[in-house]
């Protein structure tokens, strides 16, 4: 494939999922200014590997999900590697300020999720906020498809577990 042919595909690629890859970072970074940031690496990153894009549409979808999780990771990291007054800071910030795009999760909702093993809870992101079938998101997580059905079964009856607990507690 030609260099203007792999531009032509990446371009094609980015606007058929660039809205999903956005929400993507804003339901996972703490303001709509980091998300945009973590998007514009992802833009960068992705362009600059963009030969390794599978040719398959769903495989190319996949590999930006992957790219973007990596992104985030990384993002991540850095932010751990801040001082810890300003990772409380952030902590707190995260903890009273809801998602940039209003989808309406509950504190509740949110703070079951957030209970989870981290793996589990980006499973559960993934399925739930972004839209991926559980084989899918499984290929962005680099496990087996089956595992991901598992731990997505098993994270549904945690979260239900915790949220009832919340609801008995508050009674």
């Amino acid at each position: 494939m030609g260099g203007g042919e792999s531009a032509a595909r990446f371009e094609a690629l980015i606007r058929r999922n660039g809205e999903d890859l956005s929400r993507y970072f804003q339901r996972r970074l703490l303001n709509a200014s980091d998300a945009a940031e973590a998007y514009g690496e992802l833009l960068l990153t992705a362009w600059k590997i963009r030969r390794k894009m599978p040719a398959d549409e769903l495989e190319a979808r996949m590999w930006l999900f992957v790219t973007a999780r990596n992104v985030l990771l990384n993002s991540r990291r850095s932010l751990a590697r801040r001082s810890a007054a300003v990772q409380r800071f952030v902590d707190d910030a995260r903890s009273t300020h809801s998602v940039a795009d209003g989808d309406g999760l509950s504190a509740e909702v949110r703070e079951a999720i957030e209970a989870l093993s981290d793996d589990d809870a980006e499973l559960v992101r993934l399925v739930y906020w972004d839209g991926l079938r559980s084989h899918e998101a499984a290929a962005v997580l680099r496990i087996n498809p089956s595992t991901a059905r598992s731990r997505l079964s098993s994270a549904k009856r945690q979260i239900r577990a915790n949220l009832e607990e919340t609801s008995t507690a508050r009674r």
